[in-house]
């Protein structure tokens, strides 16, 4: 009969085959199957951190570059990395490294919002509808408008 450890790191093991998790995405999944045994899923974590299995450097870099492909913000990207319970400095360090520009971010998002706004004949009323779609992808108030700045003219 296999003991608790052997059970743990084969339920790890089948989670982080089917995608990459961080380390605090991995121990609530384990903790939510074993509540009662917290001291061996430390245990197989650290394991895994040892033999290169789980890495929250290489998840974070993998998970902000995927992030950066969608036309979201700063606020949103921070918010997405909070869940997965990932270091924000290095989130930060990772759009730096990556040269992510987030008013290049807001301008895709508006090109892809701007044909169900271009039948708004209120100018205020489309200049609303825009700054809460960008609010609501997560973008700061000072590259809304420094964008909407140049989108409007």
């Amino acid at each position: 009969m296999q003991n608790i450890h052997d059970k743990i790191w084969e339920s790890a093991l089948k989670v982080i085959e089917i995608r990459s998790h961080s380390t605090h995405e991995l121990k609530q999944k384990l903790l939510a199957k074993y509540p009662d045994d917290e001291g061996a899923v430390l245990k197989v974590i650290e394991e895994m951190e040892r033999v290169h299995l789980l890495s929250d450097r290489k998840f974070t870099e993998e998970f902000v570059h995927h992030l950066i492909q969608k036309p979201i913000g700063r606020i949103k990207i921070m918010v997405e990395a909070r869940k997965k319970g990932l270091d924000q400095d290095l989130v930060e360090q990772m759009l730096l490294n990556e040269n992510w520009s987030e008013e290049e971010s807001a301008k895709r998002a508006l090109k892809s919002k701007e044909r169900s706004v271009e039948n708004e004949k209120d100018e205020r009323k489309r200049k609303f509808k825009l700054v809460n779609f960008l609010r609501n992808r997560g973008f700061r108030d000072e590259v809304i408008y420094n964008v909407l700045r140049t989108f409007m003219d």
